[in-house]
């Protein structure tokens, strides 16, 4: 690891990893609570504001290295300059070349892409404790459960708070373009958001990796409740698309143990929904609707899992030589084309900045020392990053995976 002073490096031992742990949870907490609970909040930034955790992670982080908490992991120091310059080397040979479907260079776009991104490089200079670091997460995590869960039934005493425009002034919110209040297609009701998330869909996907690290570290039945809970009352596929990932992973690459998990995580969810059909049935209807969303043009499951293939395929066999140095940063989003459309994390990547580029940013996710929770993890983070929603240039999403997958570094209790 490249230290960030050689004042603070240190030499791991006992006598002093709890000191040095509580540190870490500390700067770790705020950087959390930020990515949970700060969504809604942003400032102006031009013509739009801009997600407030963005600067408050950098500054964390910056916070972090200049204290000896963090440190650089030079494996993943080496991706990111190796992702810089797939990203340099396009928007060069663009503003030489333009191809069909290039926009002029956009460099708040690739200047903002890059500097989220390089979170990744981080890690913490030493281990911590594995189950006072997920612990301390699905704290957080239960907190984020239980206002979506009060959010949800305050409806049926007429209280509904499910966006904070109208309520705060709109120079600090970040909620423009965003799903805050969609109906669940169960009488009037409304999907929860997790009151302080932007969408539902977010709210089920950190429900999905809640039941996950509960499941593998702690199986405290209060805390499964309330995520189950929670992922229900989000009404959104994208978590359960998260918890297949998660399933299927355990089953090849934990054995035996892998098996039981998945098996036992299946059925607990099963269970679940039935009980939440039964209790409303207009629920089936609701989530045969949601189905039916992948064969519908226009609907949110089309737009989000069908139309970036359409345009991924459209561009590179317009212009080949996207496969590799891609469009140019933001163009993804500024085509005119015959249909409507939506890109994912990685179509946006490949369309912007080239294939390599993709391979340099997963590898961001893949590369680093875990303990074997985080190695379970990795699946379902890569699902929830890469395939449901354009999650990297969303710090709150980005900082939040990336701490779980790269950032920490664990030891066994």
């Amino acid at each position: 690891m490249l230290q960030a002073s050689k004042l603070h490096s240190r030499v791991s031992g006992a006598s002093e990893a709890p000191g040095f742990d509580k540190r870490v949870l500390a700067l770790v907490g705020a950087i959390l609570c930020s990515c949970l609970f700060l969504q809604r909040f942003g400032f102006p930034a031009g013509a739009k504001n801009a997600s407030i955790v963005g600067p408050i992670g950098i500054g964390l982080a910056g916070w972090g290295l200049l204290s000896g908490v963090f440190a650089f992991d030079s494996r993943r120091l080496v991706i990111f300059l190796a992702l810089t310059f797939c990203a340099v080397l396009g928007a060069a040979w663009h503003a030489v070349s333009p191809g069909p479907f290039s926009t002029p260079l956009n460099v708040q776009s690739i200047s903002q892409f890059l500097l989220l991104t390089a979170f990744a490089t981080l890690t913490f200079s030493e281990p911590v404790d594995e189950l006072r670091f997920f612990r301390l997460l699905n704290f957080l995590f239960m907190l984020a459960a239980a206002a979506g869960t009060l959010q949800f039934i305050a409806q049926f005493a007429g209280i509904r708070i499910f966006a904070f425009t109208g309520l705060l002034p709109e120079s600090i919110l970040f909620e423009s373009g965003y799903n805050l209040q969609i109906l669940a297609g169960v009488g009037d009701l409304l999907k929860s958001n997790g009151f302080f998330l932007v969408e539902p869909s977010v709210f089920s996907q950190l429900m999905a990796l809640a039941l996950i690290v509960e499941i593998l570290a702690f199986k405290r039945l209060p805390y499964l409740a309330i995520f189950v809970t929670g992922l229900l009352l989000s009404m959104s596929g994208t978590g359960w698309i998260v918890l297949a990932t998660f399933v299927v992973a355990a089953v090849f690459s934990m054995g035996a143990r892998g098996v039981v998990i998945a098996a036992a995580t299946v059925a607990t969810l099963a269970v679940a929904l039935a009980a939440g059909l039964l209790l409303a049935p207009d629920l089936a209807l609701a989530i045969q609707d949601r189905m039916d969303e992948f064969s519908r043009p226009g609907t949110s499951g089309h737009m989000r899992f069908v139309t970036p293939f359409w345009v991924l395929s459209d561009i590179i066999r317009a212009e080949p030589s996207a496969a590799l140095l891609g469009i140019g940063a933001g163009a993804s989003e500024q085509q005119n084309l015959v249909y409507s459309y939506d890109v994912n994390t990685p179509v946006k990547i490949i369309l912007e900045y080239g294939g390599p580029a993709l391979i340099a940013y997963i590898l961001l996710f893949v590369v680093g020392q875990r303990s074997a929770i985080q190695s379970a993890l990795v699946a379902p983070c890569l699902a929830l990053i890469l395939f449901t929603g354009g999650y990297q240039q969303f710090p709150p999403i980005l900082f939040l995976v990336m701490m779980l997958t790269s950032v920490a570094r664990l030891r066994r209790a």
